[in-house]
């Protein structure tokens, strides 16, 4: 089978394409046959060498949608399509960027029907995390959500998911003000950018999900409500940021941390079924994605890194194999 490798961290033209052997599978794994695989931020994290969990080599690759080929008697075949995400792919373990991944029988689950294997396949780490943050943040109906970096994969499909349990978003990000009434985003850049959100969320926003990690940590706290939750998923830089200790305290604001990299594929599995009627009603849409054939993966991950460099927003990749 063709795979992708990591044979030593750093730059992605370091990545090597390597016909390897289909692996032994143990007796509560199944092999798929991975149609589409997308491409996230903590995979090109991970070949630059950024998580110590990760034993080289390895091959990279969190999310996929596909064929169960062996293993999992009730779902082999082309007429059960499945989908799937997990902590351990690419990491502690192969991952989905090669012609078949290994995964455990039990986080199996068939896709929805109304999603193609490319939108299935981009749909895992953003969604899955997106989820877990929504939990983390408490949000009960009609209650006010902020997102920073909202126009970002899981920025979006936190919203959706927000949105789908009755909660209301407001978001900001690198953008001219969109002034969409359900999901209105500020520029982040305006210097009146705390009013600005105050006054679009009614004097403060329950609870604030940062997907950026650490530019305008400062603004999504001080933009919560009394009791509002900060909920945290990545940081920039050394990763510290200050925080008014006095403020904190005397508004009595929680901050959560939300670590995606231990959503493993059977609890992964769990949240995507939980999903499945989102993506099935039309309420929840994929992210927009480019197909990108796996013989050409290298050269996507140089994209991805020359865009995450620039800070240019660019439609989601998704790593292609047979149809």
């Amino acid at each position: 089978m063709l795979s992708l490798r990591i044979v030593e961290f750093g730059a992605p033209d370091r990545l090597r394409l390597e016909e390897r052997p289909l692996p032994a599978l143990l007796e509560d794994e199944a092999l798929v046959e991975v149609h589409a695989a997308g491409i996230n931020p903590s995979d090109l994290g991970n070949v630059l060498g950024r998580f110590p969990q990760t034993q080289l080599p390895r091959t990279p690759g969190r999310d996929f949608a596909g064929v169960v080929v062996q293993g999992g008697a009730d779902l082999v075949g082309s007429s059960h399509e499945v989908w799937g995400s997990g902590a351990e792919f690419g990491f502690t373990q192969d991952g989905s960027h090669a012609q078949y991944i290994v995964v455990p029988k039990a986080s199996l689950t068939l896709k929805p029907p109304a999603l193609t294997m490319q939108q299935a396949g981009a749909v895992g780490v953003p969604f899955v995390t997106g989820w877990r943050t929504v939990q983390a943040a408490e949000l009960a109906a009609g209650e006010m959500l902020l997102i920073n970096g909202a126009q970002g994969a899981v920025g979006s499909a936190a919203a959706q998911i927000a949105r789908m349990r009755g909660g209301r978003v407001v978001g900001i990000d690198l953008n001219e003000d969109l002034s969409d009434p359900e999901f209105p985003i500020l520029d982040s850049r305006r210097p009146d950018i705390v009013d600005a959100l105050r006054k679009t969320t009614g004097g403060g926003a329950f609870a604030c999900i940062d997907t950026v990690g650490g530019p305008l940590f400062d603004v999504g706290m001080s933009s919560l409500r009394e009791g509002g939750r900060m909920v945290v998923i990545t940081a920039q830089g050394d990763g510290h940021v200050t925080v008014d200790l006095r403020d904190f305290y005397h508004r009595q604001l929680h901050l959560v941390g939300v670590d995606s990299l231990q959503t493993h594929a059977i609890q992964s599995a769990r949240i995507l079924t939980e999903l499945r009627a989102g993506f099935e009603s039309g309420y929840l849409t994929p992210p927009n994605v480019t197909a990108v054939p796996l013989r050409e993966a290298v050269a996507a991950y140089k994209r991805l890194s020359e865009s995450a460099q620039s800070r240019v927003s660019a439609p989601k990749m998704v790593l292609i194999g047979p149809e």
